[in-house]
């Protein structure tokens, strides 16, 4: 069974590898449950400041570490318990007003199926469209609303028991570089769908 440190030591080695670096790191115990939890944004090398202009698609991961997994963790015999890593992808787009919501989806799940294809083709050939939430932003003007932007959201949620049969840390690692190199490809394919001027004008950092 992998420790904490196990679990954020080998995430955070996966996501340098995949060319990804955090924007926000947050840990936080909740007293009353002795739930742990871990959330971090990844982006890929953009430019500074970030606006909605040049904002590039992202990843927020997050997972919960609980005090069964603490009792596996130290050698306890209970039922194993899934251990869920959420993956919530944001996309925003700037110069694609004309289109309508159906089309932005569309175009947002093209991107993910096309990652999912490179990585995962059998998988792929039966995975169901992810689903997408259309957000759209609005700024108060002198006499109307205007649309500033469009965000685009998708989560999706994976079981890392599930992923890692051989249960040894070397093979944890490979697990988790494949799942980041996966997110790095979406972040990517997003980014060619929806960002203006190709990337966005952020620099692609090839996967180690």
């Amino acid at each position: 069974m992998i420790t904490y440190d196990d679990l954020v030591a080998g995430l955070e080695d996966a996501w340098l590898a995949a060319g990804l670096h955090e924007h926000a790191f947050i840990e936080s115990v909740i007293p009353t449950t002795q739930d742990r939890t871990c959330k971090v944004e990844l982006f890929p090398e953009h430019e500074e400041p970030l606006t909605s202009e040049n904002m590039p698609p992202y990843l927020e991961l997050s997972f919960t570490w609980s005090p069964v997994h603490q009792l596996l963790a130290e050698g306890r015999n209970l039922p194993a318990e899934p251990l869920d890593l959420q993956w919530t992808y944001t996309a925003t787009a700037t110069s694609l007003q004309e289109r309508s919501d159906t089309e932005l989806v569309r175009m947002f799940q093209r991107a993910v199926a096309q990652a999912f294809q490179r990585f995962y083709p059998a998988e792929a050939a039966e995975m169901e469209p992810v689903m997408v939430e259309v957000r759209r932003i609005y700024q108060g003007g002198p006499e109307r609303l205007r649309l500033e932007y469009t965000q685009l959201v998708s989560s999706t949620v994976s079981d890392l028991f599930e992923l890692w049969s051989d249960r040894d840390l070397q093979n944890l690692r490979e697990v988790l570089r494949v799942e980041m190199q996966l997110a790095s490809a979406i972040i990517a394919n997003l980014a060619d769908a929806f960002t203006p001027r190709g990337r966005g004008g952020y620099r692609t950092v090839d996967a180690a």
